[in-house]
């Protein structure tokens, strides 16, 4: 039987976005905007890693 691929620990770890009060100036708005932006590309990034190692072939030895 062949074992299913590993995904690595830190993969399946959530990314931070914005978790601060409801922002009330421009700045704050603007900063959870950057924060919000920078958890969604963690996020993609690990989900594409995720799929490319659940996507690759299976060798047997």
């Amino acid at each position: 039987m062949i074992p299913p691929p590993r995904v690595p620990p830190d993969l399946l770890q959530p990314c931070a976005g914005y978790t601060g009060p409801l922002p009330q100036s421009e700045g704050q708005i603007s900063d959870a905007l950057i924060a919000e932006a920078r958890g969604r590309a963690c996020a993609n990034g690990r989900l594409t890693a995720v799929a490319e190692i659940l996507a690759a072939p299976i060798l047997e030895n």
